[in-house]
């Protein structure tokens, strides 16, 4: 017999998200954007998907964007950031997920933005003295750190890190892959300039994510059309 572990990794799709996929998939056809019964009815599933996620993190339906997963929400915040907001500076940590990791290091290898890594302990957590060290240079700054590491489990004290960005009039990332199912997340409690979901994570389909993006910042659509 065998037995599944890894659900740190990915979860088994639910009965119940089963079943709501199927029948979607054979009844629900129509295109969102168009106007006749067929699309309006589709784009009521959405926007009301979109109203449901957003009461779960008290915010804005408005403040939800859907992507393909939680890769593709990091590589948005992160470049939307540099593109539209002007950071020229990321602040990470050398244990972040790949999705943080390589996107950053890609970007500063382009030229596009100067990154620090911060200290880390050792038992993987963030040294909050040297974080407040770096963001004390008053740089246009991203920090993007994990709620929780997804490879040893560690928990980041994200009201603790969002009041030093505050503090410094710097922007928070923060990857809540592995936590927005499990751990309690209010914006409005502890505010964040984006944060990343992405369903497989908590028995939903794979390819199926948001990337929460604070109503106070704007920015562009990485694909147009």
């Amino acid at each position: 017999m065998r037995v599944y572990l890894d659900n740190a990794a990915t979860t088994p799709i639910a009965p119940e998200v089963t079943k709501a996929i199927t029948e979607v998939l054979a009844n629900d056809f129509g295109n969102p954007s168009s106007t006749h019964f067929y699309g309006r009815h589709v784009k009521a599933h959405i926007e009301n998907s979109r109203r449901n996620i957003a009461k779960h993190i008290n915010c804005s339906p408005s403040e939800i964007v859907f992507t393909s997963g939680g890769t593709e929400a990091d590589n948005m915040a992160l470049t939307s950031s540099i593109c539209n907001l002007g950071i020229k500076r990321i602040i990470t940590s050398s244990i972040e997920h790949h999705a943080v990791g390589h996107t950053a290091e890609f970007l500063h290898e382009q030229g596009r933005v100067k990154l620090d890594i911060v200290n880390i302990d050792e038992k993987g957590h963030v040294d909050l003295l040297h974080l407040e060290q770096l963001l004390s240079s008053n740089q246009k700054t991203l920090v993007s750190l994990m709620h929780a590491n997804n490879e040893i489990g560690n928990l980041l004290p994200i009201e603790k890190v969002s009041k030093l960005c505050a503090k410094y009039n710097a922007l928070f990332h923060c990857d809540t892959v592995q936590t927005i199912a499990h751990l309690p997340i209010d914006v409005k409690k502890t505010p964040f300039d984006f944060l990343v979901c992405s369903a497989h994570k908590f028995h939903g389909p794979k390819g199926v994510g948001f990337l929460y993006v604070n109503k106070k910042i704007n920015i562009t659509p990485l694909i147009h059309g």
